[in-house]
């Protein structure tokens, strides 16, 4: 066999290799339109490149070689490192948001005919006319919304009541086993702190120094004096992500996305509590912020801890689950070694791939340029007529995260793509067209929900 006969051969089998790993991956993941497109794509490569092979056609000796060297470039061109990842820019005075501003305040909080009621409207009377409108509407996985059925919808009703009703009070105080505090280092600290929340069901985990323009300026939603100036004087922060069902997510907006929702919310409720407790019980204060019951912004300490990055839907994306997790945080005067934030290509990515607008059923995922907001350098998300939607279909839609191509499963074909679009833009964009190819550019719901979900 001459040496163009073995080069040949050897990228005939990498191909196949590669064709293979692709193939399965989506058809474990019971995706028959990429599954389809990748096994034709490989297909058709093997036949081009097997008939080169095989067939002794003139000009041979130097079209195998340079098909095999236009790949090579190619694939040396998106997977060299060109520029360093854009981080989120902080462009003025950092400003503490009340809480009382947040959406679900005034839908789950101030209730008609209460001194609370009437303070807020009087001070937002631009809101009162939207809000009415959206008051008369079914409520989520309530009787006349789209997706209410009075037997599975109560799946995720019982997982929130219980996450209120475990998480009403928060604020411990510190009782050491010893009647002293323990003394550790930060470093030893952040390490057993992270190893215990990930035996626990933590996916990802950081530690940070709280900035104080993350926690809430006054109380809103969460338990507690309506409107009282929020004091939390804790120097510390750890967040805390745990990955949502990709198989769950993927049937967005039915309610089984919701039902998810709801019980990794109870999940990871159960780690930050059980860490603030633990906390606690080395002699230090401790405090879990929660669904419900928040006095700190998640998404933002995160981003500190170096859990992912703030995309254009407004929410998390982290590296290996996309925007596809919850969060908590546990709050403490205990000092921590420090994560420092990531970057791995997300503000250019989103900034290109307007999936999660585009497929937008209420319009409130921004279109545009990054815009200062409170001193941060972002895209806004529109949470009025996000809400409205919600009660709309009677779940918590999150076609956003559906769709996002950092949401798909964790996976050796998955993985090398991730890995290919942190290294540089022309990366970036041969995914995000890869995406649309094999996904399509508004996946349609095309699995039915579990047997178990089936509405009844």
């Amino acid at each position: 066999m001459d040496l163009i006969s073995i080069i040949g051969w050897t990228a005939f089998a990498l191909v196949a290799l590669l064709g293979i790993l692709f193939v399965a991956t989506f058809a474990s993941e019971r995706e028959k339109r990429p599954a389809a497109i990748a096994l034709a794509v490989t297909v058709a490569a093997l036949a081009i490149l097997g008939t080169l092979l095989i067939i002794d056609m003139p000009f041979r000796d130097w079209v195998v070689p340079g098909i095999i060297g236009i790949v090579v470039i190619a694939g040396g061109v998106i997977a060299l490192p060109r520029t360093r990842s854009e981080a989120l820019k902080i462009v003025g005075k950092r400003s503490r948001v009340d809480e009382r501003d947040a959406v679900f305040h005034r839908f789950y909080r101030i209730k008609e005919g209460t001194p609370q009621f009437e303070a807020y409207y009087e001070d937002h009377p631009e809101k009162r006319e939207f809000d009415e409108n959206v008051r008369a509407m079914p409520g989520l996985a309530q009787p006349g919304s789209k997706t209410y059925d009075p037997v599975t919808s109560g799946f995720q009703t019982a997982c929130f009541d219980l996450t209120e009703n475990l998480t009403r009070e928060l604020d411990g105080s510190p009782a050491p086993i010893e009647g002293r505090k323990v003394q550790i280092d930060p470093a030893g600290a952040a390490m057993r702190i992270k190893g215990f929340a990930k035996y626990l069901g933590a996916a990802s985990v950081g530690c940070t120094r709280l900035n104080p323009a993350h926690v809430y300026s006054n109380i809103g939603r969460s338990p507690g004096k309506w409107g009282e100036p929020i004091d939390l004087s804790h120097t510390h922060a750890i967040a805390i992500a745990i990955p949502m069902a990709h198989e769950m997510v993927r049937l967005a907006p039915d309610s089984p996305t919701t039902t998810e929702t709801a019980f990794e919310y109870l999940e990871v409720a159960r780690i930050a509590m059980v860490l603030a407790g633990y906390l606690n019980t080395l002699g230090y204060e401790a405090r879990a912020h929660v669904d419900g019951n928040y006095r700190v912004m998640c998404v933002p300490v995160a981003v500190d801890a170096g859990l992912g990055e703030l995309g254009r839907i407004g929410l998390l994306v982290t590296p290996k689950m996309g925007p596809r997790v919850r969060l908590a945080v546990v709050t403490t005067d205990l000092p921590l070694e420090q994560d420092e934030p990531i970057t791995f290509g997300v503000q250019d990515f989103c900034r290109i791939c307007m999936k999660c607008a585009d497929i937008c059923p209420s319009g409130s995922i921004d279109k545009g340029e990054k815009l200062d907001h409170c001193g941060v350098e972002k895209w806004q998300s529109q949470q009025d007529t996000c809400y409205r939607y919600w009660r709309t279909i009677g779940s918590d839609c999150g076609l956003c995260i559906k769709v996002c191509p950092y949401s798909h499963p964790a996976g050796s074909a998955h993985d090398m793509v991730r890995w290919l679009i942190k290294r540089n833009p022309m990366a970036r964009r041969l995914a995000l067209r890869s995406d649309d190819l094999l996904y399509g550019r508004r996946p349609a719901a095309r699995y039915p929900n579990p047997d178990w979900h089936e509405k009844g």
